[in-house]
């Protein structure tokens, strides 16, 4: 289970909003995870040509983000799918593990066989 905290929204007496993502799935395109609220969510987060794109399957319901880290536009464009406070506790949370898609991984190295080689690379 990831812990996260909302910072900056609905402090009340100095004491932030604490939010869970109880699954995380990373397919390499894509990105799910399911996020703990009144009413638990999952989110599908993947990288498009324009950005980024979240789709939540239980609300057939999805928008388009133009960053994953800026959590007042995200909090705002995801207001239309959930109140305004779940929409920032999921805005925190795509924040949270958004650098898993931001940054590309690394790619296999192939290994290429010659005739003379006998025995396997590892």
């Amino acid at each position: 289970m990831i812990k996260f905290d909302c910072k900056g929204l609905y402090d009340d007496n100095g004491n932030a909003l604490r939010g869970y993502i109880s699954k995380m799935v990373y397919f390499g395109s894509h990105i799910e995870i399911s996020i703990q609220m009144q009413r638990p969510a999952t989110a599908c987060v993947c990288k498009i040509s324009s950005g980024y794109f979240v789709y939540f399957p239980c609300y057939e319901n999805g928008t388009n983000l133009p960053s994953l880290f800026d959590i007042v536009e995200n909090t705002g464009r995801l207001a239309a799918i959930f109140y305004e406070k779940d929409a920032a506790t999921v805005a925190h949370a795509i924040a949270k593990v958004g650098n898993l898609l931001a940054k590309p991984r690394k790619r296999r190295k192939v290994y290429e066989c010659s005739d003379d080689m006998v025995d396997m690379p590892f």
